[in-house]
């Protein structure tokens, strides 16, 4: 532990240069702690810094940086995490995307708060961290191999198993660079966004193996961090709003999204419930009612989701597999008709095992099944598969082509947007995605207007203000009318910034389901600062400021802020039935860039906005003389 370094830190990175083999520690002073925390708030640094416009996603100088924060490896609820910051596959921009599991856990008591990945290896290598051994391994015997039988074999190679060996890994998909490649670990847990499991596999980097060190952490006040711990620990677990959460994770979403018309169904060709489904079985008690199952939690967690369960008939009756959250339900399941629970809950793990992102494929495969039902995309095409709508079986056949990009796979692993650009015509406007070139989470955001804002304009290829949790301490309303443009682009302005700062703390983002006020008590009691939310607000939108000025130095501009023709669809049907966005979408967009404070024709953060955050430098790269 570095001398130096606040409570909760180990103090230092691990740096590792792939094409030369080297291997360094960095190390900061304690206020640069305080400034960038850890998680995405240290890696918009490092690439803002180190990743100039002309070093593209599969470059190798492109930095792969996998950060946790100070709460990874204390006593706080799911403190395993892992945040991947890197210049992404699908947008060639900035990438946050996030893990759980136990490798925050591992690395911090490896005497790390992160790893730096750069440069390319000549041949195929693995990562591998002991305690103060780190080691580039030869990882030819892996090649081939998926999520779970990578870990498998390195288990086995190293000696260690269960929780005390953390592996994560890009999978066949990551070794093939399909565009939206995830970066898997521990057994069901994915860093899923923007092809960070590209950037990977351009690297020839096929795992990073660690072993749970035995390296101390301190805190400054024990007895505030166990207090601030129960807090949120007892909120999650009798608070109204969360006490579902608790108990079944993401499960209740699917039925509770389907009556506000924000599950996906068939590739938002409607939002009507099927009929015959058994809507009993859709709610969280009847989702895991047909499966055995056991718990599977992350690092520190007492929350009640992350199962393994069992394949109770089929099939594949008898295969253990990964109880999908809300949105393995959502891409494996409804965005491409299939309604039977057994055949979702296995297609998700397949595409956990192949590491792509579930969502990513949800969209793909269902357009990819609206454009054969229309006779867009043929079965000749598809190499003999008989792609209908709902068949599990038929899309992990195509799963398996497109992470191997074998024949028309090749086109699908370019992902939806490329793909629907590549067969044009009709076929085009089926698709779901934002100009950038990433996709949403697994909701129909034609129900959820703040989610398309938030995607649309967001610098991460995902979310960056979404899934507003107490709002009402920002000044804004607990609850909006969700097609009221201007409340809209209130609270995703408002929000900026938050999730950035959760993303930085190193824990899970369902387990700290609290107010900033409480997360900032937590934060004291490990360090020993004075954070307030204020403090976390300000953190935030600096944060997000880094990632934004990032994009725009990278060629990705306010003219690629707009859904797709199909994404930004008027529902005909459910309960959003008629709400068409787009005729408010330009006054939203105008008020949002407004309410941040970024300059709405070039789309940078506005130079006294920048200046009065600190990032002085970045205002005169930005603006030049006009800063």
């Amino acid at each position: 532990m570095s001398q130096d370094a606040p409570g909760g830190f180990a103090g230092k990175l691990l740096r590792v240069n792939l094409t030369t083999g080297k291997v360094w520690t960095e190390t900061f002073s304690p206020q640069e702690w305080r400034d960038y925390l850890g998680g995405v708030g240290i890696g918009a640094k490092i690439l803002y810094e180190e990743v100039p416009p002309k070093v593209n996603w599969d470059h190798p100088e492109n930095r792969l940086i996998l950060a946790t924060g100070p709460f990874a490896g204390l006593p706080v609820w799911g403190t395993g995490g892992l945040t991947v910051i890197t210049r992404g596959a699908l947008t060639n921009g900035a990438t946050s995307t996030q893990a759980n599991g136990f490798f925050g856990a591992n690395i911090k008591y490896s005497g790390y708060d992160g790893i730096v990945l750069q440069g390319q290896a000549k041949n195929w290598v693995y990562l591998y961290i002991h305690d103060d051994t780190v080691e580039l391994r030869d990882a030819k015997h892996l090649l081939g191999k998926d999520t779970w039988e990578t870990q498998d074999a390195l288990q086995e190679e190293t000696g260690f198993y269960g929780h005390q060996l953390s592996v994560y890994t890009s999978g066949i998909a990551g070794e093939n660079k399909v565009r939206f490649a995830a970066i898997h670990g521990d057994y069901g847990h994915v860093a899923s966004k923007n092809g960070c499991g590209a950037v990977m596999g351009a690297k020839r980097l096929k795992a990073v193996a660690i072993v749970r060190g035995s390296h101390a952490l301190k805190v400054h006040d024990v007895k505030g961090l166990y207090a601030a711990a129960d807090k949120i620990g007892n909120e999650l677990r009798t608070d109204a709003t969360t006490k579902g959460l608790y108990a079944y994770g993401t499960l209740p979403g699917v039925r509770n999204l389907a009556k506000l018309g924000v599950l996906p169904i068939k590739n938002y060709t409607t939002n009507e419930w099927p009929e015959g489904v058994d809507t009993n079985q859709w709610e969280g008690p009847g989702l895991r009612a047909g499966f055995d199952h056991r718990g599977h939690q992350c690092s520190s967690c007492g929350m009640h989701h992350c199962h393994q369960q069992v394949i109770a008939k089929g099939k594949h009756k008898g295969e253990i597999v990964d109880e999908p959250e809300y949105e393995g339900w959502s891409g494996a399941g409804w965005a491409i008709g299939c309604t039977d629970p057994q055949q979702v809950s296995w297609l998700n793990t397949q595409i956990d095992r192949a590491c792509v992102d579930v969502n990513e494929f949800g969209w793909l495969m269902g357009w990819t099944m609206e454009c054969y039902e229309k006779g867009y995309i043929t079965r000749e095409q598809l190499g003999g598969i008989d792609l209908k709508w709902g068949d599990a079986e038929a899309a992990n056949q195509l799963l398996q082509k497109i992470i191997r990009r074998e024949g028309f796979g090749d086109v699908l692993a370019e992902g939806v947007k490329r793909a629907s650009e590549k067969l044009g015509g009709p076929a085009a406007d089926c698709a779901i995605y934002v100009a950038k070139g990433s996709s949403p989470r697994g909701h129909d955001h034609r129900g959820r207007w703040e989610e398309m804002l938030d995607t649309a304009l967001g610098s991460t290829g995902t979310l960056e203000s979404g899934m507003a949790i107490a709002p009402q301490e920002l000044g804004l309303p607990l609850r909006i009318n969700p097609f009221d443009p201007d409340a809209v682009s209130r609270l995703v302005a408002g929000m900026l910034g938050r999730r950035h700062f959760e993303d930085s703390l190193g824990s899970c983002l369902f387990t700290t389901r609290t107010t900033l006020e409480v997360l900032c008590q937590a934060l004291n009691a490990a360090t020993g600062w004075d954070y307030t939310p204020e403090d976390a607000m300000r953190f935030g939108r600096r944060t997000a400021c880094l990632l934004r000025a990032f994009n725009v130095r990278s060629g990705i501009g306010p003219e690629l802020e707009k859904p797709s023709v199909r994404y930004g669809s008027t529902p005909h049907d459910g309960p959003a039935k008629g709400q068409d966005i787009m005729q408010h979408w330009e006054s939203m967009i105008a008020s949002w860039y407004e309410r941040v404070g970024y300059d709405r024709k070039t789309g940078n953060p506005k130079p006294d906005l920048l200046k009065s955050l600190g990032l002085e430098d970045v205002a005169k790269d930005v603006w030049g003389a006009k800063a």
